[in-house]
């Protein structure tokens, strides 16, 4: 997955840098506010995949010293910062460019080439829309997308996929904008167009700030998901309760699980009853019995640190996301 988001977001980075340019070239030609706001509109998304990029890129660090749980959260700092952009260039200054121009309307230079802008532009953001959606789609399973969205801890393929679904949306938005100014003759519907393209940006950069804030304060790991441990762990025969769960989100599909184990120590003495009769039966005096309980004593204290040590194992098996699994006998 993280492969993936990666791939998604570097084609991103550079569909969009490219579609930066070729736009501000036609608003420098056309004069057009919405073909303005699309050039901003590129911008913006240059930004963001650049620093989810980056985001990705120092998330992957090994844990140090310094952060035992390794840099996982950088991915969410790095999308919050870019969703910060997304709201003050991409929405800010459009809807701003926008409502200048609707007091005070620009002349707009007739030309086919916003036109031609526009339906390059509709290709390269569909085809990173459709790069997007894949990696979305492979990830989703049976949930559906409004689901995932709200429950994926890897919010990088999310953002792209709701940035150029917007793109696309916007394209729309600024041919119809231009294409009426042009025909009427009347500018209001190019700031009009402007104006509605910052609105879906805004909206696109509120709910990503919204669930970066959230994964950047560390919530709880899925419910299902934990719900499942919890039974796995209830079902071991040396397990008799499990109690004080407490789970986080440490980075994109990397969890940190922590509970309290009641263990059954009937099943565990089982288990040691043959060392019991066969180191007992050995003994002759009252001195060498006292010290055979003595050393029988940190042997089941030896036993239940391994039998921790090998659940814990077994967890890491069953649910390859835990990454940090901290069992205590209680």
């Amino acid at each position: 997955m993280a492969g993936s988001s990666k791939r998604a977001v570097l084609g991103a980075l550079l569909g969009n840098g490219t579609l930066t340019l070729v736009k501000v070239g036609a608003f420098a030609l056309s004069g057009s506010g919405a073909m303005f706001s699309e050039a901003i509109h590129s911008l913006a998304d240059t930004v963001n995949q650049a620093l989810l990029f980056v985001g990705i890129r120092n998330s992957e660090r090994p844990a140090d010293a310094l952060f035992p749980y390794g840099y996982g959260a950088e991915r969410y700092l790095y999308s919050l910062l870019s969703a910060v952009g997304i709201f003050v260039l991409g929405c800010g200054v459009t809807v701003y460019h926008g409502i200048h121009d609707l007091m005070d309307p620009p002349s707009l230079t007739i030309s086919w080439v916003p036109m031609a802008v526009l339906g390059l532009s509709f290709v390269v953001e569909g085809s990173v829309l459709l790069s997007a959606a894949r990696v979305v789609w492979s990830s989703k399973g049976e949930q559906s997308l409004w689901a995932y969205l709200r429950s994926t801890t890897d919010p990088t393929a999310a953002a792209v996929l709701l940035e150029d679904s917007v793109a696309c949306a916007g394209v729309l938005v600024a041919f119809t904008g231009i294409g009426l100014a042009q025909l009427t003759g009347n500018p209001m519907f190019d700031a009009l167009g402007a104006i509605v393209i910052g609105l879906m940006l805004g909206a696109v950069a509120v709910w990503l700030g919204i669930r970066n804030r959230s994964l950047l304060l560390g919530p709880a790991i899925p419910r299902p998901l934990q719900a499942e441990i919890e039974e796995f762990l209830r079902d071991l025969p040396e397990v008799q309760r499990v109690r004080r769960v407490r789970s986080r989100v440490v980075g994109a599909d990397r969890f940190r699980f922590q509970a309290e184990l009641d263990f059954d120590g009937r099943v565990l003495g089982t288990r040691m009853a043959h060392l019991l009769h066969a180191r007992y039966a050995e003994l002759g005096d009252e001195q060498a019995r006292e010290r055979f309980a003595a050393d029988f004593g940190e042997l089941i204290v030896d036993e239940l640190g391994r039998e921790v040590d090998r659940i814990e194992a077994k967890l890491g098996e069953r649910f390859p996301k835990l990454e940090y699994v901290d069992l205590e006998a209680d």
